[in-house]
């Protein structure tokens, strides 16, 4: 179990709140709004009111404890700066949401450890899915590779992973094959396995690889 704090309690920051506390992490909610605060007070850890731009309030909530301090108050500049320049003061790991690329040069200045565009990457992601139907989700892992989620080519239904070599013909790895039927997950596919067309792959590659892959038929 982590211990994160989440400062901004928006529809990014409220959301991230309630989804980090139901998977049974820590989560200290932090807003100056006291309304945004009190709707959350029975789904995180700790809510609290307090002004990101106070130094002295940022530093008597204890968050040189947490694993992640995440400010999404990305629309508050100063607030947003502000708070990335107190936590990282303070020792803390940081991750800032960010609402234009110039807002992000000025947190990767900071110091922060991550700079997230959420608006941007989920426009990027939506674009990807509906340039390629098959195509149900892709999550980056950093410059180079990422996992995708894709539907089971007409082409590869019936045969099985030793057959179709997948590994050898598009240099992708096979993490998990999911049924969409039943939900059930395979995280260790054998080459035996038989591909269905309720089947979803879930492949691992570069970027290239990946857009070669998600192509076939």
């Amino acid at each position: 179990m982590a211990r994160f704090a989440v400062i901004g309690l928006g529809r990014f920051g409220s959301t991230l709140v309630r989804s980090l506390y139901q998977a049974g992490h820590e989560v200290i909610a932090i807003d100056i709004e006291a309304d945004l605060v009190q709707a959350l007070r029975d789904e995180c850890t700790q809510a609290v009111i307090a002004d990101a731009r106070d130094k002295t309030q940022l530093r008597g909530l204890g968050l040189k404890d947490v694993d992640w301090a995440v400010v999404s108050v990305g629309e508050h500049l100063e607030a947003s700066t502000l708070a990335c320049f107190y936590l990282k003061e303070m020792g803390v790991k940081v991750m800032a949401r960010a609402v234009s690329g110039d807002h992000g040069k000025i947190l990767e200045v900071l110091g922060v450890d991550e700079v997230i565009y959420p608006e941007r990457d989920m426009a990027l992601r939506l674009a990807d899915r509906l340039s390629h139907p098959n195509l149900l989700d892709y999550v980056p892992l950093g410059p180079e590779y990422s996992i995708m989620e894709v539907a089971v080519p007409d082409s590869f239904i019936g045969k099985s992973l030793q057959e179709l070599k997948i590994r050898n013909r598009y240099r992708i790895q096979i993490v998990a094959i999911r049924d969409a039927l039943t939900d059930t997950l395979n995280v260790v596919p054998q080459g035996e396995d038989v591909l269905k067309d309720s089947d979803v792959l879930v492949v691992l590659g570069t970027r290239d690889d990946l857009d070669r892959f998600r192509e076939v038929r």
